[in-house]
């Protein structure tokens, strides 16, 4: 709620109902077929409203379904310990509404349960994710009227950080695993570093445990500009606020069809009592902000991606143009693979994107920041 208004399409949290989407008819139906498929990778890039879609889509099967947030072992580490406290958690509100799922969990060692509330004993080492999963596929298989349960890991290119007591926990052989005995399990993994994540499933990979293994993608899109034009004004409809047409093409403009943005402003704009190009003009400056967030901490790990950003908003669309933008910047020459890895890695973290040989933000908010750095 924004000064008394009822927020619909643009409250700022993930949609959790499909009648609360707005124009993913299509990708609903995708991931309605894929599911059927033991793995589905949710593709697109940052704030495109793929945490909202899959959310709305688990709510509206009629079959259990657990949804980890992996953005959550960002701040409580990345640990054997914190996966099996979120996992906990997770199982446990997915307990509160299909309750017959506690029972399979009864007496196996390393687990407490206390009402509807379960606990895994990251301790236990009896206690493994193949351990559990076995449990939850029998469930699955027996007690669930579909046959299947759906496990979905949001930002799944996190999991390529977990590890715990004896080395690292392969998450890749886990699904394998299950992919290959656990017939009753359906897995969803989400990704806003598409590169990233393609890179860790090693799917293409021989060395990979998941080579040669059929995976359902589905990728979500920004809005073309017509439909990014539609979600604003459906929006301010909601909130009985009337807009003219320069501004809804002001905000479009500025955000490109990305849903999350177009909410955040009009969001802002509610909470400000106008939507006027100052407004904007206040609105961006707020957003740049979380940008800088977001793109300091990349920076951390090299200055080199700060000049290549640079010249690519600037407008170096090719290899040869980026490296001699950066070349004079840092004044010195470069080897040409160190242009590359540093386009590689931004296109593996979906901020710059490769299209038809020539290289491009693909937000331009972050386009807009980097011109100014």
């Amino acid at each position: 709620m924004v000064s008394g208004v009822i927020l619909l399409l643009f409250d700022p949290r993930p949609k959790e109902r499909l009648e609360e989407l707005f124009d993913r008819e299509e990708e609903v139906k995708l991931l309605m077929k894929a599911v059927a498929t033991p793995v589905t990778l949710l593709l697109g890039v940052r704030r495109v409203g793929k945490t909202s879609l899959l959310k709305s889509f688990l709510n509206s099967l009629g079959t259990p379904h657990i949804y980890l947030d992996l953005r959550i072992l960002e701040d409580r580490g990345y640990s054997r310990a914190q996966l099996y406290r979120l996992l906990s958690d997770s199982v446990s509100s997915c307990i509160s509404k299909w309750k017959k799922m506690l029972e399979c969990f009864r007496g196996i060692k390393g687990v407490g349960i206390s009402g509807f509330k379960v606990e895994f004993d990251w301790r236990e080492e009896a206690l493994t994710l193949t351990t559990l999963l076995n449990k939850l596929n029998e469930y699955a298989v027996s007690g669930t009227e579909g046959g299947f349960i759906v496990i979905s890991f949001d930002e799944a290119q996190l999991l390529r950080f977990l590890a715990g007591g004896k080395g690292r926990m392969d998450f890749r052989r886990i699904i394998a695993y299950a992919y290959d005995n656990l017939r009753g399990l359906r897995f969803i993994l989400t990704g806003s570093e598409v590169g990233v994540l393609l890179h860790f499933l090693g799917l293409d990979d021989a060395s990979s445990p998941l080579y040669g293994r059929y995976v359902s993608t589905v990728r979500v899109e920004r809005f073309p500009r017509e439909r990014s034009i539609e979600f604003l004004n459906r929006g301010f409809r909601e909130a009985k606020m009337n807009v003219s047409d320069d501004i809804l093409n002001a905000i479009v403009e500025k955000v490109d069809g990305i849903p999350g943005w177009l909410t955040y402003f009009g969001c802002m704009c509610l909470e400000s009592g106008g939507a006027s190009k100052e407004a904007i003009r206040a609105v961006t400056e707020k957003a740049l902000g979380i940008v800088e967030g977001e793109l300091e901490e990349l920076f951390k790990r090299s200055s080199q991606y700060r000049h290549v950003l640079k010249a690519v908003s600037l407008g170096a669309a090719s290899w040869s143009s980026i490296k001699k933008a950066v070349e004079v910047w840092v004044g010195r020459r470069l080897a040409n693979a160190e242009i590359t890895r540093s386009l590689n890695t931004l296109t593996s973290l979906s901020i710059v994107e490769k299209i038809d040989g020539e290289y491009r933000i693909a937000d331009p908010l972050i386009a807009e920041y980097c011109r100014k750095i």
